[in-house]
This record gives C-alpha cells, sequence and structure tokens, in this order.
C-alpha cells in the first residue's frame, strides 16, 4: 500500500478548487472540468443558488443554476455512465479512456475505497474521485474532497496507483436510501438517473465525451454566471418545468416542510443536503474577493465576498450544527430545538440581500 500515501494537498494545483469548499461530486468535477480547461473555479464560485422540490415524502435539492456540464452556451461538457460486469473490465476501460481523454470520474462507494476510514455506524455512500493518467500501467487517484463525520477527520488524497487496482474502487451499487439517490440524481445540476443496466454492471465511471470549451473570457464568463445567480433562475429548461422553487421561495418551502416535522426523524437525513449549500456559500465568499467584472476592477465583488464570509456563511455554519443537534436529540427521543426554523428565515433574509447586492454590481 506503499503507493497510496500521499495526503491530498500534495501536488495541488494553483487556483483548483479546494476540496474542503464542495462535495465529492462537485469536487471530482471541478478537476474534470480543470483538465479541459473550463475554469472550475468561477463555475462554481459564481453559483449561489438552491432550489427545492417535493417529491412525495423526499425534499430534492438543486444546488446549481447552471449544470456543472454546461449549457453549450459558456461551455459544455459531455457526461455518460458507463459500466461493466467486472472490476478488470472496468479498470482496463477507465485507464483506456483516462489516457484519451485526459480525465474520467470514477463513482465509487466509500465502504470500497482504501483511503476512507468509515465506522461508528455512518451510513455507505457513493463517492466519486478524479482519474487522470500516470506513468505507463498506472492512473493517477485525485480525491481532494475533505471533510469530518462521526467516524472523523478525512484528509483526501492524490496518488498513483497500479491501473488495475482501480477497477475494485469502481464498485458503484445502488444508493442505499432515498436522500442519497436524490444527491446523486442531481449532482450535476440536471437530472441524471442510473442507468437500466446498474444491476448488471454495477463497476461504474463517468466518460466525457464532447467538449465545447468557453468562448468568454474569464470577466465575461464570472459576468454572465454571476447574473444568473443574482436572478436565482434555473438555466435548464427541462429542470426548470417540474416544480422547483428557487430562491425565497426555496427558503420559504424549506421552512414549512421542516416545521410540519421538525419531530420527524425523516427529515434529518437531509442533513447533508443543508451541508452541501453550507459549503457552496463558503466557495462564493472564498471565489468573489478575485472575481473580475468586464472593464472593472474587482473592488464590488471583493466586499460582496467580504459580506458573504462575515454574514452568510457564519449563519449557515451555525444553522448546519443545529440541525445535527436536533437529529441527536430526536434519535434519542427528546424534543428538537424550533430555532432552526428563525434561522431558515434569517437566511433567506440574507440571501435575498446577497442578491440585490450582487445586482446592484452587475
Amino acid at each position: 500500500m506503499h503507493e497510496m500515501t500521499r495526503p491530498a494537498d500534495a501536488g495541488a494545483e494553483a487556483g483548483a478548487v479546494r476540496g474542503d469548499l464542495l462535495s465529492c461530486y462537485s469536487t471530482a468535477t471541478a478537476g474534470l472540468l480543470r483538465s479541459f480547461g473550463v475554469p472550475d473555479v468561477l463555475v462554481f464560485g459564481t453559483q449561489l443558488f438552491l432550489a427545492v422540490r417535493r417529491s412525495g415524502d423526499l425534499m430534492e435539492f438543486l444546488h446549481y443554476h447552471t449544470p456543472l456540464t454546461g449549457d453549450g452556451d459558456l461551455y459544455r461538457v459531455d457526461l455518460e455512465r458507463r459500466g461493466a460486469a467486472e472490476p478488470e473490465a472496468a479498470a482496463e476501460a477507465i485507464a483506456r479512456h483516462a489516457r484519451e481523454a485526459g480525465a474520467a470520474i470514477v463513482t465509487g462507494r466509500t465502504t470500497h475505497l482504501p483511503w476512507i476510514e468509515t465506522g461508528n455506524g455512518v451510513e455507505p455512500a457513493p463517492h466519486w474521485f478524479l482519474v487522470t493518467p500516470g506513468e505507463p500501467g498506472t492512473l493517477l487517484v485525485d480525491d481532494r474532497f475533505r471533510w469530518t463525520d462521526d467516524a472523523g477527520t478525512h484528509p483526501g488524497f492524490v496518488g498513483t496507483v497500479p491501473a488495475p487496482r482501480v477497477g475494485p474502487f469502481a464498485w458503484s451499487p445502488l444508493p442505499v436510501s432515498a436522500e442519497q439517490a436524490s444527491r446523486e440524481r442531481w449532482a450535476l445540476g440536471d437530472r441524471r438517473e442510473r442507468p437500466p443496466w446498474s444491476d448488471e454492471r454495477p463497476w461504474q465511471w463517468l466518460e466525457a465525451g464532447g467538449r465545447v470549451p468557453p468562448g468568454a473570457g474569464a470577466a465575461e464568463f464570472a459576468a454572465a454566471m454571476l447574473a444568473r445567480t443574482a436572478d436565482a433562475r434555473i438555466v435548464d429548461p427541462h429542470v426548470a418545468a417540474h416544480g422547483w422553487a428557487a430562491g425565497r421561495a426555496a427558503f420559504d418551502a424549506l421552512h414549512d416542510w421542516l416545521e410540519n416535522g421538525l419531530a420527524d426523524p425523516a427529515r434529518y437525513r437531509h442533513n447533508n443536503d443543508f451541508w452541501v449549500a453550507a459549503r457552496n456559500r463558503k466557495m462564493v465568499a472564498a471565489s468573489l474577493r478575485h472575481a473580475r467584472l468586464p472593464g472593472r476592477d474587482g473592488g464590488g465583488l471583493t466586499e460582496l465576498g467580504d459580506w458573504a464570509a462575515e454574514r452568510l456563511v457564519p449563519s449557515w455554519t451555525a444553522l448546519v450544527r443545529a440541525l445535527h443537534y436536533n437529529a441527536r436529540r430526536v434519535a434519542a427521543g427528546g424534543a428538537p430545538r424550533p430555532g432552526v426554523l428563525d434561522s431558515l428565515r434569517a437566511i433567506a433574509d440574507l440571501e435575498d440581500g446577497f442578491r440585490q447586492r450582487l445586482g446592484g454590481l452587475l
């Protein structure tokens, strides 16, 4: 196992998206976009967005107004899920595609990745990571995603492994809960269902097909994405047409949904969705300090990023902690604290203020 000891920060590229600011899905996608010349920091750092919708008893979350694979206007990277019936075949196909395209996303599972420690009853979950070509016969595993949970702190991993070893890492059974399935379904900002052949080919990965590089410079790219953030508008018409509430309406829907089930343990199975939203706010606050608009310096955006870091990010962090606290109280038979409802209202006001401030800069 000596080839699997390099920490995630080793060899980190300047300007790359930080693994402690996104989910595993988006961290892997960021690396893929970067390998194809798409400005991943701008893709994620300009999208302060949240939309939700009810699907039966499930609340679904959408974290991006523009799909991570692009909209065909600013850029596009086509991704298709592939699968194999045996890990050996998966390893060969993943290595071949990584050599040909430059990168691939492996859609594995936490319990089958030796650099992730699991335990303490933590629920197994899908886990995506990037692979790129290494020396002949090897692949570079790039899993910069970092997080802390009940099993401890997970620093991520970047290191070279023999290409055949990647095959077992690609074991990708169906998610164990409806909430996990929803997160994976909407991970890229548009609907991606598991293929019907998933059971027959459970070792899976994502391949990049056609690519349209960004046609705009960094300032123009940022301006277009930030205008969408200010509007709180879902870009993909196929997504927008299916009952999503965005912007302030998303927070109103979440407030009502949570208020009507504050003592229901099922509500707190969505805590990871709130956690991802909180991370996205940290990403945006950090990125705005370095963004520019056409023909202007970055002073206004820097101030907005500072405001988000001082006001919005701490409010989201406190909400996530309060939800986890309630989850533990409810699981132990205690009464939940209703303060989370006031926190949601306060965050809704802050996000309205963020969009208003942003609109004044555009």
